[in-house]
């Protein structure tokens, strides 16, 4: 009987600062690789600075997909990254080379392996929750989702309005349980092998203060005062990403610089300690602690899986 050879993606993720995106790029000299970025901000163009975009030479040196692709202006969800991720999975094997995944937007990179469930939404139904949302608020909301399905509710960012309203929203359209229609999603056809770099938290926090003052002194300042000209200090996107929302407050008289950065600097690290949260859930990340030679590691694991 035939072996059927089943094509093998390589993903690394972890939290903010955790050092992914040099890693990816040694690691792809050393397999012959390509990287697709799995980050839901450096999507956007013209953020360049507060999202940490790769540096011109790191983009010089390996092929980068999902950067730079969508207008400030425009939506861009987990269902188009999973479908532009396929696409260019298939294109870099065509090219014979292997694709990596990396980045720090879990659901992104979830959605891409375990799948999505294909749900239309309702104007009528989104308005109505909206509407709730405003007049209960988030905890009602949860409680809400609580009756409704209680496996979802445990698990689910209880703080991110969205989320919780999406899967109020879910359960009420298909007249199912959101956490039901998960296990029903269709899986994908290539195997993944996850790793993820984890770093000292005392360390890790350390690096982001760091980043942080290194993207005010390489203009992130400048960068906020031009997109808010472009395209407003009202544009949801700049209010809802770290590194912009503080600053354009600060732009509006509402912080001074000083509270903008430490704002930033605290946002991060909440943000990081989320993902890290986030992450743990996933019993199938091989994880690599940073300072002990991650990129070795990952070659043995590799060459004794027969996939390098």
């Amino acid at each position: 009987m035939k072996k059927i050879i089943v094509k093998t993606v390589i993903v690394l993720l972890g939290p903010t600062a955790g050092g992914k995106t040099a890693l990816a790029v040694k690691l792809a000299k050393k397999i012959n690789g390509e990287i697709i970025s799995a980050d839901s901000r450096q999507i956007y163009k013209y953020l360049n600075i507060g999202t940490n975009k790769p540096t011109k030479k790191q983009l010089s040196e390996i092929p980068h997909h999902l950067i730079n692709i969508v207008e400030p202006t425009g939506n861009f969800t987990a269902g188009d990254f999973v479908m532009q991720s396929n696409k260019k999975i298939k294109e870099i094997f065509k090219r014979k080379k292997i694709p990596i995944i990396v980045g720090g937007t879990g659901l992104y990179i979830k959605a891409l392996i375990d799948g999505l469930i294909k749900i239309p939404s309702n104007k009528e139904t989104r308005m109505f929750l909206t509407d709730y949302y405003k007049k209960m608020g988030l905890l009602h909301c949860n409680k809400l989702l609580e009756k409704l399905d209680p496996e979802t509710a445990k698990t689910i960012d209880k703080q991110n309005p969205v989320r919780v309203m999406r899967a109020i929203e879910i359960c009420l359209l298909t007249n199912k349980k959101f956490s039901e229609l998960k296990k029903e999603t269709k899986k994908s056809d290539y195997k993944y092998i996850l790793f993820g770099l984890k770093t000292d938290r005392n360390e890790l926090y350390g690096r982001i203060n760091e980043r942080v003052d290194k993207m005010v002194k390489s203009g992130l300042f400048n960068e906020t005062k031009k997109l808010v000209k472009k395209y407003s200090s009202k544009n949801a996107i700049l209010q809802n990403t770290i590194g912009y929302s503080e600053i354009v407050k600060s732009l509006n008289g509402k912080l001074s610089k000083k509270e903008a950065i430490n704002l930033i600097k605290q946002n991060t690290r909440h943000y990081a300690k989320r993902q890290i949260t986030w992450f743990k859930k996933d019993n199938r990340i091989i994880w690599l602690e940073s300072k002990n030679n991650p990129l070795k590691k990952i070659l043995n694991y590799l060459k004794k899986s027969d996939i390098i």
